[in-house]
Order: structure tokens, then C-alpha cells, then sequence
């Protein structure tokens, strides 16, 4: 039995966990003016209502023309059929927006493994545990019966702030290259790693 095995419900960010779109967030900061190097939705906090509607125009643009190259990540795919075979509900907790993550997950045939989709519009965003938090109310099940999977600090951050496990995806890269690390439950620095520690009994990738 794996560390995870007992688990009974899996949340997911989506983008860089599950399908990479390939978004650069330094360029869309760059050309709204932003800070670099800190979140894009934090920073359209603080702008009056008219800035932020500008802004939102040019977050949607980027992200919508990421939603129409995104692909799966390798594996992902083979994961998300083996942990539904086992019965185990599936989430999806995402900075995305609604609509991107609606077209996304349908363009790429995936929509039908998440019982629930969580995005920006429905209610505070990671690293805020609601999202979570709100999940597990609606499965039924305790924040100890689930775990958070993403590749970014504000994934683990949100997983540490509910008080579940968490399991911090690097793509390949060393976990000390990888902020967020040191709070992670586990860390999984390729999808075989992930799929053995989510989906026991099965076959390796």
C-alpha cells in the first residue's frame, strides 16, 4: 500500500499538474503593467474596478489561447482512468477562470473524470484553503481524507492552510529548485512517481 492509497477523494490545480498550456506569466504581467515575479490575481486586487476590468481582457486573451494549445502532460491521462476505475472522486482547484477551464478540460476529453470544478469566480483562491475546504463539504469527507496535487507553491500553501495532504508535482525538476517544497507531504518529481503514490495496484506508466 502506497502513502496514499487510503485517501478517498483527489483535488488537482489543472495547469502544470494535469495539462501544460504553456502560459508565460512574465509576459502577460509585462504587458499589464504588473510587478514581475509576484501572482497576477493578487496584484489585480488592487486595482480599481475600471483598471481591473481592462486588465481581465488581456488575462483572458492569454489564457484563452493557452486553453487552445494546452495538451495533457504525459501520464496524467492514464492516472486520471485509474484512479476513476478505483472509484476515487476527483477535483479540480484552479486560479483559471471559469471559462478557460470549462473549454480546457472539454477540448482535451478530461471534463467527465472531476466531480467538481472549482475556479477564480466561485469563491477565494489558493493559497486560501475555501476551495478545499468547500470539497470536502461537499463529498462528505474530512480534509484528512484527501489530498492536493499541483506543481506550485500556492497549491501546497492552500493544502497546508486546510490542514490536508499534499503532494508538490516538479516536472522533472529537483524539489529544491521548486518553491513550496519543504511543505509539501510528498513531492513527486515525475508522473510515474505521482501515479504509484495516487493509484496503488496498477500498472507502472
Amino acid at each position: 500500500m502506497t502513502a496514499l492509497s487510503h485517501l478517498r477523494g483527489i483535488i488537482f490545480d489543472m495547469d502544470g499538474t494535469i495539462v501544460d498550456s504553456g502560459l508565460d506569466f512574465s509576459a502577460m504581467r509585462q504587458e499589464m503593467g504588473l510587478r514581475p515575479g509576484l501572482p497576477i490575481l493578487e496584484q489585480l486586487d488592487e486595482l480599481s474596478p475600471a483598471e481591473r476590468a481592462a486588465m481581465e481582457v488581456i488575462l483572458h486573451r492569454h489564457e484563452m489561447a493557452g486553453a487552445d494549445r494546452a495538451t495533457i502532460i504525459d501520464g496524467a491521462d492514464r492516472l486520471l482512468a485509474a484512479l476513476a476505475s478505483q472509484g476515487r472522486p476527483m477535483a479540480i482547484v484552479t486560479r483559471n477562470s471559469t471559462a478557460t477551464t470549462a473549454y480546457t478540460l472539454d477540448r482535451l476529453k478530461i471534463a467527465h473524470y472531476f466531480d467538481i470544478v472549482i475556479c477564480r469566480e466561485d469563491g477565494p483562491h489558493k493559497p486560501d484553503p475555501w476551495a478545499i475546504l468547500e470539497i470536502c463539504r461537499r463529498w462528505q469527507f474530512s480534509v484528512e481524507e484527501v489530498v492536493m496535487v499541483g506543481d506550485f507553491e500556492l497549491d501546497i500553501l492552500a493544502a497546508h492552510h486546510a490542514g490536508c495532504p499534499s503532494v508538490l508535482f516538479t516536472e522533472g525538476k529537483p524539489q529544491s529548485q521548486v518553491a513550496g517544497a519543504e511543505l509539501a507531504t510528498h513531492v513527486a518529481q515525475h508522473f510515474d512517481d505521482l501515479y504509484h503514490l495516487l493509484a496503488p495496484g496498477q500498472d507502472s506508466i
